[in-house]
C-alpha cells in the first residue's frame, strides 16, 4: 500500500477563514509544512501566532495574498519557492458568497468581486504554482465548488456561475496534469456552520424582516441530516483527496453536503 509523503509543502489559500484555518492544523498535525496565504493580513498573523502556539515545532510560512491579482500570485509563489523550492499540495480554499440579488439588480462590480475571487483565483494560482509541484511523487490539487455550482438557484447567478466554472476548471487541470502524476480534484460543500454562512443568514434573515435563529431553522430545515456542516467534514475531504489513499482519484467531484443534493 501507498503511504502518504511525510513532510509535504502545503499551500493554502483562504487561511484565515474558517475551513482554512481548519486544514493548516490538519496538515500540521501530520507533519506537513503549511504556507498561509490570506488577502488579510492582521488575520493571517493572528492565525498563523495561533497554529504556532499549537504546534510550536511546526514549519508555518505565512503569505500575504490577493488570490486575484497576478502580481500578488506571482510575489507569493516566489516567497514560497524561497521557503520551500517545490510545493506537494495545493489547497485552494479561498472564496466568497455573493450579496444575494436577482440578476437584474445584480452590480457589475459584485459579479466581478465573485469571479476574481473564486474561479479567477483558482486558474492564477493553478498557472502561477503547478511549475513547483513535482512531477510522479503525489503532489495534488484541490479546490473548493458548492453544490451550488451543480445548478443554477436563484438570487446566485453570480457565485452559482463561479463554482460551476471551478468545477470545470478542475477537471481540465486534471486532465492537463494526468501525465505529469499530479492529481486534481474538487470538493463540493453545502451548507457549512461558517462565518461566512452565518453572515448570509444574517443578511437574508434582516432582508426577511425575520430574526437570526428564524432563518436559521429555515435553512437548515432543508439538509436532510438536519445541520450546516462543520468545517472540519470539509478538510476530511481535502486531506483524503490529498493523500495516498486517493492515488487514484483525480478530475473527481466529491460532494459533503449533508444530503441537500444527490448527485
Amino acid at each position: 500500500m501507498k503511504t502518504t509523503k511525510s513532510n509535504r509543502a502545503v499551500v493554502i489559500t483562504g487561511a484565515s477563514g474558517g475551513m482554512g484555518r481548519e486544514a493548516a492544523a490538519r496538515y500540521l498535525e501530520l507533519g506537513d509544512r503549511v504556507a498561509l496565504l490570506d488577502v488579510d493580513a492582521a488575520t493571517l498573523a493572528s492565525v498563523a501566532g495561533e497554529l504556532r502556539a499549537q504546534f510550536p515545532s511546526a514549519d508555518v510560512l505565512e503569505v500575504t495574498c490577493n488570490v486575484a491579482s497576478p502580481e500578488s500570485v506571482e510575489a507569493a509563489r516566489d516567497t514560497v519557492a524561497a521557503w520551500s523550492g517545490e510545493v506537494d499540495v495545493l489547497a485552494l480554499i479561498a472564496g466568497v458568497l455573493q450579496k444575494a440579488g436577482p440578476i437584474t439588480e445584480l452590480s457589475i462590480d459584485e459579479w466581478d468581486r465573485t469571479q476574481n475571487i473564486n474561479l479567477r483565483g483558482v486558474f492564477l494560482m493553478a498557472r502561477t504554482f503547478i511549475p513547483l509541484m513535482p512531477s510522479n511523487d503525489g503532489a495534488s490539487i484541490v479546490t473548493i465548488g458548492s453544490w451550488y455550482g451543480r445548478s443554477g438557484h436563484a438570487l446566485f447567478s453570480a457565485y452559482c456561475a463561479s463554482k460551476a466554472g471551478v468545477i470545470n476548471l478542475t477537471q481540465t487541470i486534471a486532465a492537463e496534469l494526468a501525465e505529469k502524476g499530479i492529481r486534481a480534484n474538487v470538493v463540493c460543500p453545502g451548507n457549512i456552520d461558517t462565518q461566512m454562512h452565518r453572515k448570509a443568514l444574517h443578511e437574508e434573515a434582516e432582508s426577511r424582516g425575520i430574526t437570526f435563529e428564524e432563518m436559521k431553522a429555515i435553512e437548515w430545515a432543508k439538509i436532510p441530516l438536519g445541520i450546516a456542516g462543520p468545517a472540519s467534514t470539509i478538510v476530511d475531504a481535502v486531506e483524503f483527496l490529498t493523500s495516498a489513499h486517493a492515488s487514484y482519484i483525480t478530475g473527481a467531484s466529491i460532494d459533503v453536503n449533508g444530503g441537500v443534493l444527490f448527485h
